[in-house]
């Protein structure tokens, strides 16, 4: 029997085409079964493992994001050594880091307004091409087992929240989440039938029992939230800076 069976630590044995001979049990714990190391891999960091693993002449270490069983944006600390044709990996997950999590909601904002401009352009399918615009506009991201981030972009209306409410209570059902952090910093504008369906959502998902707050509300989402005539009862915090220490 093979003694890396054992390893306390994720470990893989690749193969110079990094296709994967062996891995840990502690390694099908934590990551889906794979015949590629980097499938693995986010594909924004593919370019980047495959270059620390081509150093075959040295032991090499870096920073990779890669898909976990519980998150697709695992920062993972990697550490790659050659024996001729054999390499050995170990993998060692870190802490979720702001940093890193500000990159990929802009990243994100990023796939949003080139999306926007793509499906746009094609006339026949404006209906179809909205309704995806809206869908990429509400993402819902793990940060911890019990916590997620809803980040909003464009203008907050009544059709955003109809289309996302229902995924999003789902997903918070199902992942059995305690807090849901809903990040304004990317919405535009508010229309009074859009803050009348997010407040409606806020009370649904109480009354589920998850705890929801709000980031990065300017004076002019202020504006609608304090004329409508239901009330918000949640905690509003400055950044999303200050969100990530409060959970931690």
């Amino acid at each position: 029997m093979c003694p890396t069976k054992f390893l306390p630590q994720p470990y893989f044995r690749i193969s110079t085409d990094f296709a994967i001979l062996t891995v840990s049990d502690r390694s099908l714990e934590i990551y889906e079964p794979s015949g590629n190391f980097l499938d693995l891999v986010d594909w924004e960091s593919r370019n980047k493992a495959a270059q620390l693993l081509a150093k075959k002449d040295e032991r090499a270490e870096g920073e990779l994001i890669m898909k976990t069983k519980d998150s697709p944006y695992a920062l993972v600390d990697v550490s790659v050594v050659w024996d001729k044709s054999e390499g050995h990996i170990i993998c060692l997950q870190k802490d979720h880091r702001l940093a890193e999590l500000e990159s990929i909601v802009e990243k994100h904002r990023l796939r949003l307004a080139e999306t926007n401009l793509e499906l746009l352009e094609k006339k026949e399918q404006v209906e179809k091409s909205l309704n995806e615009i809206k869908s990429l506009s509400c993402p819902f991201i793990k940060l911890t087992k019990g916590t997620a981030l809803v980040p909003l972009f464009g203008n907050l209306d009544q059709k955003l929240i109809q289309q996302n409410e229902e995924r999003i209570m789902h997903k918070a059902h199902d992942g059995d989440y305690e807090d849901i952090l809903f990040d304004f910093n990317g919405v535009g504008t508010l229309t009074d039938e859009g803050v009348d369906a997010f407040i409606m959502l806020i009370k649904e998902l109480q009354i589920m029992g998850i705890s929801p707050s709000i980031i990065g509300i300017k004076p002019n989402h202020a504006f609608y939230l304090n004329r409508s005539p239901a009330k918000l009862d949640v905690p509003f915090l400055n950044s999303l800076s200050k969100a990530f220490k409060a959970i931690m």
